[in-house]
C-alpha cells in the first residue's frame, strides 16, 4: 500500500520541529487488519513551499515510489491451487 502524507511541517531528518507520531500509528492500524507492506511517500513542509517548490516536491515524492514491493506480495488471484 503506498500512502501520501502531505505535511505542513517537517517531522524527519535535521529541521525536525515535531515528532513524527502519524507513520507509526498509520503502520500500527493498518497492520491490525493485514496491510503489512506499506510505502510512505512523504511531502513535508508544504506550509513554506511557492509554487515551483511544491511541484519539485511532489514530483521527489512520486519519483521515491518503489514499485519492487509490489512484486513481492502475492496477488490472491494469481495463487495456484485457488
Amino acid at each position: 500500500m503506498f500512502i501520501g502524507i502531505a505535511s505542513g511541517g517537517v517531522f524527519t531528518g535535521d529541521r525536525a520541529n515535531q515528532p513524527d507520531f502519524l507513520t507509526p500509528y498509520l503502520a500500527a492500524v493498518l497492520g491490525s487488519i493485514g496491510l503489512k507492506t506499506l510505502q510512505f511517500l512523504p511531502v513535508q513542509a508544504t506550509a513554506f513551499l511557492g509554487g515551483d517548490k511544491a511541484t519539485s516536491a511532489r514530483e521527489k515524492a512520486l519519483a521515491a515510489i518503489d514499485l519492487t514491493v509490489i512484486a513481492e506480495v502475492p496477488c490472491p488471484a494469481t495463487v495456484e491451487g485457488e
